[in-house]
């Protein structure tokens, strides 16, 4: 039986009204395949310190107990244990005579500071967070126990000058670092930072 010119005709609409869906679906499916920070992600704030960062929705913290500066990050499907911590973030303290240093000028020496072994800054870059916050994202140079040299995961710091009062006298805190310790959590650290809030921003 030969098809008639109308039931062709027909067969052409359908077909093409089945094509245009389809590939209207695959589009709005593509836009959506990034998370979004404002509908997946969840706040952790420091009212101490003053600082406030988003984490994903699937992930956990533990707060630092004892000093309250920070806390580690690590996804809800790992191990309870510290050393599953994706991400840490720390008010950090510094001697007296740095206290009051330019922060661009401090931060290429911060982790000499702070961090045992840590002997030699590798990198530096500048990163303006979505409030405008200016921070530095820094890897350094350090040996392990049997004397090796390694480069460290990224440290981002962000300057917040904090006397914090405590039994042992004022504390002076100078810095909130973000430290990445996971290389496959590297994605959601970048979008942690972004998120970084101080001071009321």
């Amino acid at each position: 039986m030969k098809k008639t010119p109308a039931i062709i005709l027909v067969s052409i609409i359908i077909l093409g009204l089945g094509t245009a869906i389809y590939w209207q679906y695959k589009n709005a499916a593509k836009k959506n395949t990034k998370p979004s920070i404002a509908l997946n992600w969840q706040s952790y704030i420091n009212e101490k310190f003053d600082y406030s960062v988003n984490y994903p929705s699937n992930w956990t913290f533990r707060e630092f107990p004892d000093t309250q500066t920070g806390a580690g990050f690590r996804p809800l499907s790992s191990s309870e244990e510290i050393a599953s911590e994706c991400v840490t973030i720390n008010a950090m303290g510094t001697a007296e005579n740095e206290y009051n240093a330019p922060f661009g000028e401090y931060v290429k020496k911060a982790a000499i500071v702070e961090i045992q072994g840590y002997e030699k800054l590798n990198s530096i870059e500048s990163l303006t967070t979505a409030n405008g916050l200016v921070g530095y994202e820094t890897t350094w140079i350090y040996k392990t126990i049997d004397g090796q040299e390694k480069v460290s995961l990224p440290i981002t710091y962000f300057e917040n000058q904090k006397t914090v009062q405590t039994t042992f006298g004022p504390l002076k805190y100078k810095t909130v670092q973000i430290a990445l310790n996971n290389e496959d959590c590297k994605e959601s650290y970048n979008q942690m930072l972004s998120t970084f809030k101080t001071n009321g921003l």
